[in-house]
């Protein structure tokens, strides 16, 4: 009887040590915002469109998007452990009604989220101490760790950054100066990550969906290939690289190839930090036998952000670009329709300022003012979308 008890003593050890060594946690991000948004697009014959948007308690957040997320490790001995992750965005929380993800382009493989809540992160994989992380499922880009690390804004959601998307606050699409070169999140991918080696870290990712490439023409589907190296080896300095391709087919209608790539880099010099990228988006239509490019976008950002007291800091950044196209007719200066025809030639440019107080490390209050736009040239000369946002909110992390 003795030697029983002893036995399930033993066992219940081993079992709660074994438990002890898997663990599971819940995270999130709230933000809050009252976002004022003005919108101006311009025709090649001078009329104007004006669209003004004010919404009081915007849950889908201006300094960040808000969020809820599960995530595990667990040990499995000999330098392994098990991980995953998912993560979704809150959109409209203020307000309980279903929100609208934007889409960024191209693909099935890298498509935003459904309404009201939106998938972010969703793989599952495995880390070695000695070799580095394999991931499986949806998971970010190279390229974003590469881009939103070396903006002084941190990779906010208003207006005034290159990371501006195509639906920036409560602008539709066709409306938006929105000018991001690359997709945030990338589905059905395969992603690795090294170890630290050195100060250097590389990325690799590939992903498809139905996708089979033959000597004629490629099946229907999407494809995307990325890689990135980041280094941190000197103190106070990182210095970033990415370059992905993508390819979307749909028989017989396009056969869209995009390419992005960005080099950047950031120095702490104490009193404040400086920051500078330069991007390059190329969409460009295959199946086409003349004008293939339909745009070719090059953003170029510099920026600094400074502590002013301890629990003050405040940021300000400018960019400025240009797009060229193969089509010297192309008029159609929104990147909504960028996967179906060509973007005129443009000019692009815009800034950004911005100012938190931090009430604790968990809780911030911010203020964000941007403005930017695209100027259209050759064909397009007159035309012009641009667009001026601010945002006063309250985030808190759990």
């Amino acid at each position: 009887m003795k030697k029983s008890l002893l036995a399930l003593a033993a066992m219940g050890a081993f079992t709660t040590a074994a438990q002890a060594q898997s663990s599971v946690s819940v995270y999130g991000i709230m933000d809050g915002s009252y976002t004022a948004v003005e919108g101006t697009s311009t025709n090649t014959a001078g009329a104007k469109t004006t669209v003004n948007q004010r919404n009081t308690v915007n849950g889908d957040g201006a300094l960040s998007t808000s969020r809820l997320g599960f995530r595990g490790v667990e040990d499995l001995g000999g330098g392994l452990s098990a991980q995953f992750m998912l993560e979704y965005d809150l959109l409209n929380i203020g307000n309980g009604g279903n929100g609208n993800a934007g889409v960024q382009t191209p693909t099935a493989v890298d498509t935003g989220g459904t309404a009201g809540l939106g998938a972010r992160y969703s793989y599952i994989g495995l880390s070695s101490k000695s070799l580095g992380t394999v991931r499986l499922g949806r998971q970010e880009s190279p390229s974003h760790g590469a881009i939103a690390s070396n903006l002084a804004g941190m990779a906010n959601n208003v207006l005034g950054s290159v990371y501006s998307g195509l639906d920036v606050g409560q602008l539709s699409a066709a409306q938006s100066p929105g000018v991001r070169p690359h997709n945030v999140f990338i589905n059905n991918a395969v992603g690795f990550i090294s170890n630290n080696m050195s100060g250097a870290t590389v990325q690799f990712m590939t992903a498809q969906s139905q996708y089979s490439a033959t000597s004629t023409t490629p099946s229907a589907g999407t494809n995307y290939s990325a890689a990135s190296v980041s280094y941190t080896g000197v103190k106070s300095l990182r210095l970033d690289a990415s370059y992905a391709v993508g390819n979307i087919v749909e028989a017989n209608l396009r056969n869209i190839k995009r390419t992005t790539m960005s080099l950047g880099g950031n120095y702490d010099f104490g009193p404040a930090t400086l920051f500078a990228l330069h991007t390059g988006n190329k969409v460009e239509n295959l199946n086409l036998t003349t004008n293939k490019e339909l745009n070719d976008t090059r953003l170029t950002e510099i920026g600094v952000r400074a502590p002013v007291s301890k629990v003050v800091s405040v940021w300000g950044n400018y960019f400025t670009g240009s797009r060229s196209t193969g089509d010297a007719t192309a008029t159609t200066l929104s990147q909504a329709t960028g996967l179906t025809q060509a973007l005129s030639a443009a000019d692009i440019k815009g800034f950004q300022l911005g100012a938190m107080y931090a009430f604790s490390k968990r809780t911030t209050a911010y203020g964000i003012y941007g403005t930017q736009e695209i100027k259209g040239k050759s064909t397009a000369n007159g035309s012009k979308l641009d667009g001026t946002m601010y945002s006063v909110g309250l985030r808190h992390t759990f």
